[in-house]
């Protein structure tokens, strides 16, 4: 399965551009079956937040999510994807989108409003983390 997903990530970066990538990875990422915070659990956080600050507070402390200042971050020290983790050599980046997608997907249902996610570094592409920019406005 492995060299299977690397060489369909392959032939989706040979053969479409940047916004089309994204827009099909994110799609599919909404509902990944790996999700490690299940959108009952982000209601639950949410029904027992005061606010949206609140929320992202107790988000913070249970998930990924760091609060750096005004700025929102998701950040992995690894690539945790069932997909691709046992070997990542060679993988395209292009599956980090799945990712940004279900952060995108998690925020939505957990802040009842829509926000942009920016992927800024990751794993598959070299980097020392995978760090995901959270934008809504509060």
């Amino acid at each position: 399965m492995n060299s299977w997903l690397k060489e369909l990530l392959k032939n989706i970066d040979n053969n479409v551009n940047e916004q089309t990538k994204i827009k099909i990875m994110e799609a599919s990422g909404e509902n990944c079956p790996f999700t490690h915070l299940t959108d009952n659990r982000l209601l639950e956080i949410k029904s027992n937040s005061k606010n949206d600050f609140d929320f992202l507070k107790k988000l913070s402390e249970e998930w990924r999510v760091k609060i750096e200042g005004d700025n929102i971050y998701v950040v992995f020290d690894k690539c945790y994807c069932p997909l691709i983790n046992e070997d990542i050599k060679g993988a395209s980046k292009t599956l980090c989108y799945c990712t940004q997608g279900n952060i995108k997907k998690k925020f939505r249902v957990g802040l009842d409003k829509d926000v942009d996610v920016l992927m800024e570094k990751t794993i598959l592409a070299g980097d020392d983390e995978c760090r995901f920019k959270v934008f809504y406005k509060g």
